[in-house]
């Protein structure tokens, strides 16, 4: 064989064809190639979840393993608010006990790390049975990369809602092996009535999703023993029995027959504060949105949604449709209209029917070349998944849990001051505060949106935004202890006359205020008469700077890890131009916060600002390392005003012509003369002129010390362009010269020649 017929064969596949066709026949409809992208990309999204902190975005997790510590402490299920001062007591059928179990064990043995592993174990195991069904219907003559697509698909959906441990990623994991087992295993249809108990002990309320599933295949095998129709498949009587036998293992919880009332308890108001429940905008349908290289759900979801539809149609018309597939796709589009978080439900349902559409249609191999644009497409969207879970790892968080997303300061306040009492907390950390101070305080409520009712929920809300709740709650309970987020400013405005109230803690996420007729103590000692909780920075008229860091010093006694705390001493002392004073507070901040830039950043603008500007470069590079791309150009603008300092203008342009842009924001006069200056060293004359032009543009009558330099390098620049000739002038000058050149006589040629 020739080395070119041999180059030829391998540009155009024939050669891993030919291959192919020599492996053995169950291996033939799965391509190498095809098996090791699945394999890489699990890997990969398995190593995402590892790598990816716990982080509260909402506080669901935590109060799931205060009911499950409860649970092991009490010996008895959480269905009563056990956690909350709200009278009378709550109750409600408890359908998550069993994950709330699970979740609380696993954090008593192995912490935030075991955490992390469950729920990427979770995520592997769905992942995984989702390409065993996609993959497993292909045979030789189907399109591989349409089945990749639908992979790469269901691969974003199942990673995009792993992101808060919850027990509806076990729901998502029973979706799968219900139908993998029932279409591609149902010698494992023993195993039903197993995953039906433990489904409806770790998330009971999905119990109509089972049974939806089950009734499609129990109709289908039923239809194909009446009719003798053996169309999809031999399917026998035994299937069908452990399909009945689902049932009564549903009811194994213990819960019994109150379980079934769950799915049916659920208010019509809750879509008003819970996001997740609100009805889906009938604009996802059909708007397929295309976020650069971010693979989401959105960009997936309006797709599968169109795709779905027309394969329903389309195997409706041409009398391919099953049974089974029409009930699980007519169930799935049921709960889609609930609310957008059973989107994911109905993904999981329609998968049949995709997979047997997609399965249907021809692969044409034609003489497409191995290049081909169709291949262009493919290694685009095989590298999408990988791009969009690298871009959305945080640049710099705790790690296994983000603690900066969470209340910490504010809980460990409360440890501190001891004692017990009643906490009024905003909703969004209710959870993880219960899980932290419980049995210590207990707390108003939560968002179990099945423990607590409509007007709870409203008189949470309105505790917060309006004076009259406030005043009727504090009048009816009598808490010891509020918690504002910090966005709630106006607040101090609602207390009104409330004046028992008093703020104590100025925390990275909330103020806590004590009654201090009820904790007189905990008022007396830790009551911020100088400090504004809300705006550290803001020191009050008449008070001393050192009086005001003092009272902020008091409460680092208490949190000193506290970026909002830190940040104001040091910036303070900077605004001042206490600069020596300020440079312990800036190596304690970044000694506590090692991954925020804005210690770098205060660290290194004091040594700038005393003239050490070696080591202001090396903390503002640090910083760099752990910025977004906003912060960076304001840093890249210090660096450059650094090496400004230090003479070099090389350096000074590179750093400040990444950090200033005058046209998208005000720029400091001083900022803009370094780099006209800079640029004018390194020979960009024309653009140093035109940020001249910009900074006198906008210097007042009276010109100060800036801007007179500033006329002075503009009258410089202007004389050299006088005396330098452009390069077209030059050209003109040089061809004059040529051709004005006078004519030798013939005399005069003879002698030159001699």
């Amino acid at each position: 064989m020739n080395l070119k017929y041999f180059l030829e064969q391998i540009v155009s596949g024939n050669l891993f064809r030919e291959w192919l066709a020599t492996r053995p026949v169950k291996w033939q409809h799965l391509p190498l190639y095809l098996r090791l992208y699945a394999a890489i990309l699990i890997a990969a999204g398995l190593l995402f979840q590892l790598s990816y902190p716990i982080t509260l975005s909402d506080s669901d997790m935590w109060y799931h393993l205060d009911g499950g510590r409860y649970f092991w402490q009490q010996g008895a299920i959480p269905n009563h608010s056990f956690f909350s001062f709200i009278e009378p007591e709550r109750v409600f059928v408890n359908y998550y006990w069993g994950f709330q179990a699970l979740l609380a064990k696993t954090h008593e043995y192995w912490g935030y790390q075991g955490l992390l592993v469950l729920r990427a174990l979770i995520f592997a195991l769905t992942t995984l049975l989702a390409y065993r069904f996609i993959i497993e219907h292909r045979n030789l003559k189907f399109p591989v990369f349409l089945f990749l697509l639908l992979f790469i698909a269901y691969f974003t959906f199942i990673e995009g809602r792993t992101a808060n441990l919850r027990p509806h990623l076990f729901s998502h994991l029973f979706i799968l092996l219900f139908i993998y087992i029932l279409e591609r295993r149902p010698r494992w249809a023993p195993a039903l009535p197993l995953v039906t108990a433990a489904w409806a002990n770790l998330h009971g309320i999905e119990y109509p999703v089972p049974i939806l599933i089950g009734g499609a295949y129990f109709i289908e095998i039923l239809y194909q023993k009446l009719t003798g129709n053996q169309r999809y498949g031999d399917r026998g009587w035994k299937e069908a029995l452990w399909l009945l036998a689902c049932a009564p293992a549903l009811l194994a919880t213990p819960h019994g027959l109150e379980l079934l009332e769950a799915p049916f308890s659920v208010s019509k108001f809750v879509s008003m504060y819970i996001s997740e429940m609100r009805p889906l905008d009938p604009r996802a349908l059909y708007t397929v949105a295309l976020t650069g290289d971010n693979l989401t759900i959105e960009n997936v979801f309006p797709i599968a949604f169109l795709i779905c539809t027309f394969a329903l149609l389309r195997n409706l018309l041409d009398g391919s449709l099953r049974i089974s597939h029409a009930i699980m796709a007519l169930g799935g589009y049921l709960l889609l209209s609930r609310g957008t978080r059973f989107v994911w439900e109905w993904a999981l349902l329609v998968l049949p029917l995709l997979t047997q559409f997609v399965g249907n249609m021809k692969e044409v191999h034609g003489e497409r070349k191995f290049l081909s644009m169709l291949h262009l497409l493919l290694a685009v969207v095989m590298v999408l998944p990988f791009v969009s879970m690298a871009k959305r790892l945080p640049d710099h968080a705790d790690y296994p849990f983000n603690r900066e997303s969470a209340p910490i300061g504010e809980t460990r306040f409360l440890q501190h001051v001891g004692g017990s009492g009643k906490l009024l907390a905003p909703p969004s950390t209710a959870g993880f505060l219960q899980w932290e101070l419980f049995p210590d305080y207990r707390i108003y409520a939560d968002l179990q949106m099945s423990l607590f009712n409509d007007l709870d929920i409203y008189s949470l809300f309105s505790f917060y935004r309006n004076e009259n709740g406030l005043a009727h709650t504090v009048e009816k309970y009598q808490p010891e202890y509020l918690s504002v987020s910090l966005g709630n400013k106006d607040f101090e405005k609602l207390l009104g006359n409330k004046k028992e109230y008093v703020p104590v803690f100025a925390g990275d996420n909330q103020v806590i205020y004590v009654n201090k007729h009820l904790r007189p103590a905990v008022a007396e000692r830790y009551q911020l008469k100088l400090v504004d909780p809300f705006s550290l920075l803001e020191i009050k008229e008449g008070t001393a700077l050192d009086d005001h860091i003092a009272e902020l010093q008091r409460m680092l006694t208490v949190f000193p890890e506290s970026d909002r705390i830190n940040h104001s001493i040091t910036r303070m002392l900077i605004d001042k131009e206490r600069y020596q004073d300020a440079l312990p507070w800036a190596e304690r901040f970044t000694r506590y916060q090692p991954e925020n830039p804005n210690s770098y950043f205060l660290l290194g603008y004091i040594y700038q600002n005393t003239g050490e500007c070696g080591k202001a470069i090396e903390h503002f590079n640090t910083a760099i390392r752990y910025s977004d791309e906003t912060f960076r150009k304001v840093l890249h603008t210090h660096i450059g005003a650094c090496y400004y300092d230090q003479e070099d203008f090389s350096a000074a342009y590179s750093h400040l012509k990444v950090g200033i842009n005058p046209y998208t924001k005000a720029t400091p006069d001083g900022d803009i003369y370094h780099l006209a200056f800079s640029a004018y060293i390194v020979g960009e004359t024309e653009e140093s002129i035109l940020l001249l032009n910009m900074l006198l543009n906008t210097a007042p009558a009276d010109k100060g010390e800036i801007a007179l330099e500033a006329e002075k390098l503009m009258e410089t620049l202007q004389q050299q362009e006088d005396d330098t000739p452009s390069f077209f002038s030059w050209l003109l000058q040089m061809g004059k010269q040529l051709f004005d050149k006078p004519q030798l006589s013939v005399n005069d040629r003879a002698q030159r020649d001699s």
